[in-house]
């Protein structure tokens, strides 16, 4: 990143990215979350902000790029591309220089459970930590290059039953739900109503924890429908709802 003749090396820890749709759509973030049109051409391209988050970034390392991106926004940009990498030039000489990701996913370095596509949308769950101090990441978007959502939640506590907190994202006409249950679970199913038929959640163990996760599509989700696990006996190891 160059502002002001003043370059600066982006520490490796900091994960700014920038994204195009490829249908005239852009979207980036450092430390806010930024977005609008992309009107590129053979060598140059015009950036036109439509929207931003407005967290307090003035003491982040992000910001920075925050701020030099903004600055470009408006006028015509020229932009290379070199071994992966993306430069962007303004005439006032700021650059900034993207390479590319190893991962498309924002939780990059989670381990992976499940990822795939549905109805046109990319998604991944996965998880982070290790034993029973873990967390779930889901992040999910509407085709390549667009916005990525993204949810998570950590294991339930001691005190708390599991299922307590779920995974829940539309995607389509469908819905993405489910959540952690315990170690003996074998089977979950998922009600999205009194009287509709039961759907089986593919269920997913962790190495070295307590949990496992039950995680699957369902044709609807609301807070009147329910989750329950078995183990192999068929007594009950978690509900919700």
């Amino acid at each position: 990143m160059t502002v002001a003749g003043a370059t600066t090396q982006v520490t490796p820890e900091l994960d700014a990215v920038l994204r195009f749709d490829g249908e005239g759509g852009f979207s980036a973030l450092a430390c806010n979350e930024l977005g609008g049109t992309a009107d590129v051409s053979d060598n140059s391209l015009v950036l036109s902000e439509i929207f931003t988050t407005d967290m307090d970034c003035s003491a982040q390392p992000g910001g920075e790029i925050d701020d030099a991106l903004g600055g470009l926004a408006g006028a015509a940009v020229r932009w290379s591309i070199a071994g992966e990498q993306l430069r962007l030039t303004g005439t006032d000489g700021t650059s900034l220089t993207y390479r590319v990701r190893a991962s498309i996913y924002p939780h990059a370095s989670a381990r992976e459970v499940v990822s795939g596509e549905r109805s046109g949308f990319q998604y991944r769950l996965a998880v982070d930590g290790s034993g029973d101090d873990i967390g779930l990441h889901l992040d999910w978007r509407e085709g390549a290059g667009r916005r990525w959502g993204t949810q998570g939640h950590g294991a339930p506590a001691a005190t708390e039953p599991p299922l307590s907190t779920l995974i829940w994202a539309e995607m389509a006409a469908e819905v993405f739900v489910g959540g952690f249950v315990p170690a003996e679970t074998v089977r979950v199913t998922h009600r999205s109503e009194a009287g509709a038929p039961e759907v089986d959640l593919p269920v997913y163990s962790l190495d070295g924890s307590g949990w496992k996760v039950a995680v699957g599509f369902v044709p609807a989700h609301s807070p009147d429908s329910q989750l329950v696990g078995y183990d192999d006996a068929g007594g009950v190891t978690a509900e919700w709802g």
